[in-house]
């Protein structure tokens, strides 16, 4: 008898233990619960399975009430919307933002100047400029055209006389391998009516690299070969030669809407050197709107017969950027 109680007893303990432990098991640390109480606050469902993931493995005894906690919270869940519309579009226009192809806006500059005088001789000058950039991931174009004219009448001749037209634009395609350096190809096109040549045309690649690349102060480096096509007006011989290309960019911000701005290209034959140099100063009147103050420096080292070696242009002109 004394054996029958004694048996049914040590059941009895046995079973109450077998069930404070399982209670126990089921019961998760409050430092565990602190953490995944937290992640359910945030409604994300891949943040609570990552803390889910994380709080299992510190306390592996607790893994399977953790599991059943978390996942019954995740299912509560309602149904994710897209984060913004940025999200929500299509994975063929979420592309588009970079790549070659890129539909991202241009942004630059349109410069217009014009000078009139008027008396015993009358002239007209006009310049326009284009300077636009897209930046497109890796990629960056640029893109520049130009146009000046100008025109001389003396009342006492009667002869009304062009003493410059010239136009010209030019595209180059980067792409940054690095924040600070890029390799280019670039194409340009242009026509002088007094440079003695028919029109010229350059293509080329190489490589740039910024210097110094901060808000208020940039300057880069570029150059490398390229080839050069030239018909020459009054011989109609054609100059077809390889090329060397550099040039040199700086930007200064010096106070709040003060800008210097230095540009300096060259263009190396056998035959003949070519170097171009434009210093600017721009004053910001308003958002978008600006003056510039401007003086360009072209300079031939072998022109052809009869044409002078240097240029030199100084003009005033209004900028609007965009």
């Amino acid at each position: 008898m004394l054996s029958s109680v004694a048996s049914g007893a040590a059941c009895a303990a046995f079973v109450l233990a077998s069930a404070a432990s399982a209670e126990e098991a089921a019961a998760i640390p409050d430092i565990a619960r602190a953490l995944l109480n937290a992640a359910y606050e945030t409604g994300d469902a891949g943040e609570i399975e990552a803390v889910k993931k994380a709080v299992a493995q510190v306390f592996p005894d607790y893994a399977e009430a953790i599991n059943a906690d978390a996942e019954q919270r995740i299912a509560a869940l309602p149904p994710a919307a897209p984060a913004d519309a940025e999200s929500a579009k299509p994975e063929k226009l979420k592309d588009q933002g970079s790549g070659l192809f890129a539909l991202r806006p241009w942004k630059g500059k349109f410069q217009a100047g014009a000078s009139f005088a008027s008396g015993n001789s009358d002239n007209l000058a006009i310049g326009l400029l284009l300077d636009a950039t897209r930046d497109a991931g890796d990629i960056t174009h640029n893109l520049s055209g130009f146009f000046d004219i100008a025109e001389s009448n003396n009342d006492a001749i009667g002869d009304r006389t062009l003493t410059q037209k010239r136009w010209g634009a030019a595209y180059q395609l980067d792409y940054n391998f690095s924040p600070r350096s890029y390799a280019y190809g670039r194409f340009a096109y242009e026509e002088d009516e007094f440079s003695g040549f028919d029109y010229r045309l350059f293509a080329g690649a190489g490589l740039g690299h910024f210097f110094y690349k901060s808000e208020p102060f940039t300057l880069k480096f570029e150059g490398g070969p390229g080839f050069r096509y030239s018909p020459i007006d009054d011989t109609r011989e054609v100059e077809q030669e390889f090329a060397v290309y550099g040039a040199s960019e700086l930007d200064w911000l010096i106070r709040e809407g003060l800008i210097f701005e230095q540009d300096v290209n060259s263009t190396w034959t056998s035959s003949t050197t070519t170097i171009q140099s434009v210093t600017a100063l721009t004053t910001k009147l308003m958002d978008g709107l600006s003056t510039s103050l401007a003086f360009e420096f072209r300079y031939e080292t072998d022109p052809p017969l009869g044409r002078d070696n240097a240029d030199k242009v100084a003009r005033a002109s209004l900028v609007y950027g965009f």
